[in-house]
């Protein structure tokens, strides 16, 4: 099925998964086991099995295609001991997961009667997505998914000297692909370890890589390594991914890879009998140097492929070979799987084109293939033809959210009619200009509408939006040409970009502070302590936690000329205040100076809750000065203030701790109150993880460092990429500031350097415009078609049922084929199974490698099986 279709099945079943199945079509379900109150705890405790369950809710024939699936499904999951059913809610209420609000969405699968996962429901909408869906849950300790190079290495090293490893990438799971590797896992996990990711750079130092393959095979050879620092030798699977192929690829690495004729014209013999390719060499004493060169070559290249024999011409009976006359040694000739015939090469000098050219013949499905499984070049590249990886958590997250209502009472939607009007009537009009279609815009609204929330509580609405799809003459208007943007109008006054977090505390303390005069004035003492506190104007400190106060007498109109468009630049993000002439010498004179002063007041700032701000001569270095004054001598870094910290370009020293009343947390406060820290930002990052999850200051500090102790000391550089780690075993103020200085001095040596990667897409980028040259065309080819089909409508309908009905026909037989296929691995010689129960044992996963394979061995013979 083409991924498009694949699309549209999943669309259906997103669908079908808020409305339902009509019973008719569950009572049609013969795999699929019907659980009520009587059997389904049975079922979902049994240990001979896993269980697959769904929960239906509503009634609608518009989940068919999903069931229809899941019942082809059940009826193949048998052979891996695994068993499917479904509870309908509206007869049996109240069983397993019915009253759950979103279990109508999922799958859940369980293991001796323990809930191990639940899968979304838009994953499961084919029969290749069901199955390695769920093989990835029967194997969950035989094939583990690694997503970095570091824990691809580990793996490998753990298992070198005990058993070779089987590495796959899979660009998308759920695909055919990963089906057909889950099966190979299933059949060989008893003969190799295996691990997979879907992490593009885990297999990018690999050989043969391409970063346009949709999947990969590698196949480590570690068991015969037995050095430690000796690297496993790597080959990669080179046929396409199909049962067959990756079948016989499994069976010739238990064979030898070369075998020598000894006369008798049976070399091939060995691997004939299982149906593999055999490359021959003819060769004699004088070209045996360049015989080796061709074995080494195509053993390494092929390997699962096809099998080598060596003919020595002059030391064997040739009459059971008829060489062309024409001919120099060394000579290849090539054997198709399970035939008698030999094709000797024609060009001898183009040797690996003679070998892909054979092996491209003999493909599964008899039609030429690519020996590497990469995509279609860029001059024929087909759209449709490519898996999409979402690799876009807000796109993610909107999509989750799709069916989720928001209300938007307090946000009114503006169109040509109203925008203009409400911009001229209100003193005060926040837009947010978004497009509809877009999954980030999608969450600012949502968020924007949570913000006229709070504000409605407070008697405010100062919110509304504009949908520029619909009103693209507004936001032609209005220059609006990145999406989302929000502008702030007020009366009398130029429009303002709103560039502060995209969040609702954000967007509400925005509002707020655009409501009031910025400078506020302040006339008595009170009012100034009272603003200073955040109690005025109004209850402010819920929003901020910053004011500042400008006191100038009457002869200082030039500094308060500058302080008053200082205000204005700095309007929604910070609240200032102005007093003036004896009340202003006396506020002054509380902090040592002399008027004009400016005050601000740092609430959050427990080293120094007030600092005095450099007078500027010109409002840009007034705004400066005041920004720099109100940051904390030492706070949190968070994902908000990075931003800020990382465009001063200033050095890092972070403290991550999970104790602020520790030695190294008040050595810290101590150099950051003492403003002794030369030119560098304090800082300090949380590493505590009460959830049982890494905290964003533990992902970084292990980024950084392998091995950390509880509390470290990092100096981060962004602008040269330096890191320097504090590496004394005790801290005191004094070696701190001696290390400090060796740092900014640059006579110690970098700890690590941040690397210089390239931040590049993950997947391929859409070509909008070949999409609706395309979509043109295919457009004007239906248009003849229905046309045509108009002269004889009733012959057209006819013919379409019929159609409809023989692809659904082909479809049955193809997954019935498969189901034979798949049976017959229980007698068959070219898998290689265990014939007792696969037991899952997760103590195994803590253990060596060669102690798990020794348990799981013991007791189990192992006999050869074929497809």
């Amino acid at each position: 099925m083409r991924p498009t279709r694949l699309l549209m099945v999943a669309v259906v079943a997103a669908v079908a998964a808020l409305f339902g199945v009509k019973a008719s079509l569950v009572d049609k379900l013969i795999y699929v086991e019907k659980l009520n109150g009587e059997n389904y705890k049975d079922f979902v405790n049994s240990v001979d099995h896993l269980a697959v369950v769904y929960f239906l809710k509503h009634s609608t024939s518009s989940m068919s295609n999903f069931f229809k699936e899941f019942e082809k499904s059940a009826a193949i999951m048998t052979i891996y001991e695994t068993k499917f059913g479904i509870v309908n809610c509206q007869t049996n209420p109240g069983i397993g997961h019915c009253d759950d609000k979103s279990s109508e969405e999922q799958v859940y699968i369980y293991r001796n009667g323990h809930l191990t996962i639940k899968v979304s429901l838009h994953s499961m909408f084919s029969v290749d997505s069901i199955i390695s869906n769920v093989l990835q849950v029967v194997l969950l300790y035989e094939a583990l998914i690694l997503q970095s190079i570091e824990e691809k290495d580990n793996f490998i090293a753990e298992n070198r000297g005990f058993s070779d490893v089987v590495f796959s990438y899979q660009k998308a799971l759920g695909t055919y692909d990963h089906r057909i590797l889950m099966e190979a896992i299933f059949v060989y996990h008893h003969s190799y370890k295996f691990a997979l990711s879907n992490e593009q750079k885990t297999v990018e130092d690999l050989p043969h890589y391409s970063s346009a393959e949709l999947s990969g095979i590698w196949l480590f050879r570690c068991k015969s390594v037995t050095q430690q620092d000796q690297n496993c030798p790597v080959y990669k699977f080179r046929g396409p991914m199909e049962r067959a192929n990756l079948s016989k690829f499994f069976q010739a690495l238990e064979l030898p890879s070369l075998v020598h004729d000894l006369g008798k014209g049976n070399g091939s013999d060995l691997f004939r009998e299982s149906e593999i390719n055999v490359l021959y060499v003819f060769y004699d004493g004088n070209v045996e140097n360049a015989a080796k060169d061709l074995i080494e070559e195509f053993s390494s290249n092929y390997i699962g492929l096809m099998g080598i024999v060596t003919v020595n011409v002059n030391a064997v009976d040739m009459t059971n070979y008829t060489l062309p006359k024409s001919h120099r040694l060394p000579l290849l000739a090539f054997q198709s799987g399970g035939t008698n015939d030999l094709v000797y090469i024609e060009d001898q000098d183009a040797p690996a084109n003679f070998v892909e050219k054979m092996l491209n013949m003999t493909s599964s499905d008899g039609e030429p293939h690519s020996s590497n499984m990469t995509e279609t070049p860029e001059d024929e590249y087909d759209l449709e033809s490519e898996i999409e990886v979402q690799d876009d958590a807000v796109a993610k997250l909107a999509f989750d959210l799709r069916d989720v209502t928001f209300a938007r009472t307090h946000l009114p939607a503006l169109t040509d009619k109203s925008f203009y009007s409400e911009v001229n009537e209100r003193s005060l009009l926040i837009v947010l200009f978004y497009l509809d279609f877009d999954a980030r815009n999608q969450i600012v609204v949502r968020l924007f509408a949570k913000a006229a929330d709070v504000l409605a509580k407070d008697d405010q609405f100062p919110l509304a939006t504009v949908e520029c799809f619909d009103w693209t003459d507004v936001c032609g208007k209005a220059n609006i040409s990145i999406y989302p943007t929000i502008r702030i109008y007020r009366s009398n006054m130029e429009p303002v970009l709103y560039d502060g977090p995209l969040s609702v505390n954000s967007f509400v303390t925005a509002a707020k502070l655009h409501m009031m005069d910025n400078p506020v004035a302040l006339s008595t003492t009170e009012e100034v302590l009272s603003f200073v506190e955040g109690d005025f104007p109004g209850e402010i400190k819920s929003h901020t936690n910053v004011a500042v106060v400008g006191a100038f007498r009457i002869e200082h109109m030039n500094y308060e000329k500058t302080f008053r468009m200082a205000a204005k630049e700095l309007q929604g993000r910070y609240l200032c205040g102005i007093v003036k002439d004896n009340i202003a010498e006396s506020i002054c004179k509380t902090r040592g100076f002399k008027a004009p002063c400016i005050i601000a007041s740092k609430r959050h700032d427990h080293l120094e809750p007030v600092a005095m701000v450099k007078l500027g001569t010109s409002v840009n270095e007034l705004v400066g000065n005041i920004e720099s004054a109100i940051l904390p001598l030492l706070t949190e870094l968070t994902s908000e203030n990075f931003p800020v910290y990382f465009a001063m370009k200033k050095p890092l020293l972070i403290l991550f701790t999970a104790n602020t009343d520790s030695t190294y947390y008040h050595v810290i406060s101590a150099m950051a109150s003492e403003g002794t820290q030369h030119d560098v930002a304090l800082l300090w990052m949380n590493i505590s993880s009460p959830a049982g999850k890494l905290s964003p200051g533990e992902q970084i500090l292990h980024h950084h460092v392998k091995e950390p102790n509880q509390e470290e000391i990092l100096v981060i550089n962004h602008a040269t990429g330096q890191v320097h780690r504090f590496t004394e075993s005790k801290i005191s103020k004094e070696s701190a500031l001696m290390w400090l200085n060796k740092v900014t001095g640059g006579s110690i040596e970098t700890t690590i350097r941040l690397s210089q990667e390239d931040w590049k897409p993950r997947v391929p980028a859409f070509d909008f415009l070949k999409m609706m040259d395309e979509d043109a065309v295919t457009r004007a080819e239906h248009e003849t078609l229905n046309r045509q089909s108009e002269r004889d409508e009733d012959f057209y309908d006819e013919e379409s049922d019929e159609a409809f009905m023989m692809e659904n026909e082909m479809r049955g037989n193809l997954e019935d084929e498969i189901q034979v296929e798949l049976e017959q691995l229980k007698y068959s010689r070219l898998y290689q199974k265990s014939p007792k129960k696969l037991i899952h044992r997760p103590e195994l996963a803590s253990q060596s490698p060669n102690d798990s394979e020794d348990k799981v061995r013991s007791g189990v013979a192992l006999g050869h099986t074929e497809l």
